[in-house]
């Protein structure tokens, strides 16, 4: 059974999308913008050869080597996102053990965005008013 978190993820399963990843200038440099600078080198080169021998064999390094620069981030973004699904249904057994059903999507919500299931109360740290 999925995690209801995940729901909204199982119409694609090459979803990438999780809070761990950052998003910074660098990374998004290293994701999209030096694969894609690979391919375009191969390419100009392979156009400026003629479509020669020099020009095919620069394409297919370049190219080669760009996909797999994505491939790589691809599938490590794949991997850390699989992490959260794993989190996110491990939280929802433990719902599911201790009252006996799985929780709803309003329930899944309140649990991420408070840290804590609807029905549990939570007592203020020693000190606090």
């Amino acid at each position: 059974m999925p995690a209801a978190g995940s729901a909204e993820l199982a119409g694609n399963p090459f979803t990438t999308r999780s809070e761990r990843l950052p998003a910074s200038l660098g990374v998004r440099l290293l994701r999209w913008w030096i694969p894609g600078g690979l391919c375009l080198i191969g390419t100009v080169l392979l156009v400026a050869d003629g479509f020669d021998t020099f020009g095919a064999s620069a394409f297919g390094g370049f190219a080669g080597a760009g996909l797999s620069v994505w491939l790589i981030n691809f599938l490590w973004r794949m991997g850390v996102s699989g992490d959260d699904e794993r989190e996110l249904e491990g939280q929802d057994r433990v719902f599911l053990a201790t009252r006996g059903r799985w929780p709803t999507t309003r329930e899944r919500a309140h649990m991420k965005a408070h840290g804590h299931w609807p029905d549990e109360e939570r007592t203020p740290p020693d000190g606090a008013n």
